[in-house]
């Protein structure tokens, strides 16, 4: 079935390609253009982040992740030559999520049905995940359409407002390396109100932000790490519309993933609207509102960024 989805979505894309490529009017004069962007997103982030297993929930806003980010980098560049296109975005960040919790009790059965009383925690964790996003697309300019076209105006050398469609297909790559510190004070077991041996098998149980295994809920101080990486294939489009000579609207989406690859998530995804404002020949200001999400048996699980995005284009 997922070998299914995407033979039927890549056919989509090139019969959507080719269909463009017979009726598509020429795009600008122009042959060949390069973009260098600078960004600066500010997101939400809800998150599941499993280290060996080791699982933190974070929902954090933007303020949250100002407060608790490490080190923050993304850019990216674009380039175009006739109706052949090339983007490349990256996004890193290293956020340290920090958690504790009392101690508490919970009802415990033990081996031959004697009823007890488990005291577990408290706990200090920290978890550390640094996290890679490069996505890489080619695409085809499928349509380009002067807006006198549209519009049913005479045709005007003169203006040159256009709206263009592009499919792109690509990978989004990711890397997670995730560090994880926990302290546990020793579990205590009480029957009948009397101290017993803790069985050999405790269960898991989650405490404040932090899932521990119950083989750590004996005591001391653990480290864990882990740090996967991957590759999923994406296909998607963007909408572009120079509704003035200086104002560019523009809608992007792709989706991927599909297990396609051993080690491929379950699913990707991501939304971007926004505007650009040509203030000079080669230089411009951006703004967008973008989301991206993934979903994924380890590393990353039901993983969303989403928020406002602001940024500086340099064109030549």
């Amino acid at each position: 079935m997922k070998r299914s989805l995407v033979r039927v979505s890549a056919a989509s894309l090139f019969c959507v390609v080719f269909a463009g490529a017979a009726g598509a009017v020429p795009p600008p004069p122009k042959d060949w253009e390069v973009q260098l962007k600078l960004y600066a997103w500010s997101p939400w982030l809800q998150m599941k982040v499993k280290t060996e297993d080791v699982e933190t929930t974070a929902n954090l806003s933007f303020f949250d992740i100002l407060e608790d980010l490490s080190w923050g980098a993304m850019g990216g560049v674009e380039g175009r030559y006739k109706r052949g296109l090339m983007m490349v975005d990256f996004l890193g960040l290293q956020i340290a999520l920090d958690s504790d919790s009392d101690p508490r009790n919970v009802p415990f059965t033990l081996p031959g049905g004697r009823d007890g009383n488990l005291r577990i925690g408290g706990t200090d964790s920290t978890t550390r995940p640094t996290i890679w996003m490069v996505d890489n697309k080619l695409g085809f300019r499928a349509l380009s359409l002067p807006f006198t076209k549209l519009t049913g105006s005479p045709d005007d050398p003169g203006d040159s407002r256009r709206l263009d469609f592009d499919l792109l297909a690509g990978y989004r790559y990711w890397n997670v390396d995730t560090s994880v510190r926990v302290g546990v004070e020793p579990a205590q077991l009480t029957v009948g109100g009397a101290p017993a041996a803790l069985p050999g098998l405790l269960p898991d149980e989650v405490l404040g932000k932090t899932k521990l295994p119950g083989r750590l809920l004996s005591g001391g101080r653990h480290w864990v790490h882990d740090q996967v990486d991957w590759f999923d294939p994406i296909v998607g489009f963007r909408l572009g519309a120079n509704v003035t000579p200086k104002l560019w609207l523009f809608a992007l989406g792709d989706i991927g993933g599909w297990n396609a690859f051993s080690e491929s998530s379950d699913l990707t995804w991501q939304g971007q609207v926004g505007a650009r404002w040509n203030f000079s020949e080669h230089w411009s200001a951006e703004a967008s509102y973008r989301a991206i999400g993934v979903n994924r048996d380890t590393a990353l699980v039901n993983t969303i960024l989403y928020g406002p995005q602001f940024g500086v284009v340099f064109r030549f």
